[in-house]
């Protein structure tokens, strides 16, 4: 099940494939994550956290609202980055906040009609600002 619809699984592996043949193309050492049927999900692509990053793959589900799917996916990446241990508090109003150590979290959301390149990768702002200041930080060295 994704985002709360259920989706094929032929859909969902094909989804997968085709971002980590496009990661590929660019030389990252990406593959398919193997399901060993574990709690302990890392999101949908191996290979990625070396190079600090964690990343799932959403593929297209009739029925399922965009926002309801993005924050699905968005609750899938702080799952994944507590499975990985990391530090994590509640704030005032009971959201869990994360240190993710560096670690970003992203999704591949498919675009319908659109080819890989151009899926959206969405990721919390909290984490594009953190590297907003990592390349700024560099361009000043």
């Amino acid at each position: 099940m994704q985002g709360g619809q259920a989706v094929s699984s032929d859909a969902w592996k094909d989804w997968e494939r085709k971002i980590v043949a496009h990661a590929q193309e660019r030389n990252l050492p990406w593959e398919r994550r193997l399901r060993l049927g574990d709690n302990h999900d890392l999101l949908d692509v191996d290979g990625c956290l070396p190079g600090g990053w964690l990343i799932g793959a959403k593929s297209i589900s009739r029925g399922t609202t965009f926002g309801k799917k993005i924050s699905g996916a968005m609750d899938q990446c702080d799952q994944a980055l507590l499975n990985l241990a990391r530090p994590a508090v509640r704030d005032g109003n009971g959201r869990l906040i994360i240190d993710s150590g560096g670690i970003i979290p992203v999704q591949v959301m498919q675009r319908s009609g659109f080819p890989v390149g151009k899926a959206y990768a969405v990721l919390q702002y909290d984490y594009l600002l953190d590297l907003a200041v990592e390349r700024q930080e560099r361009s000043r060295s």
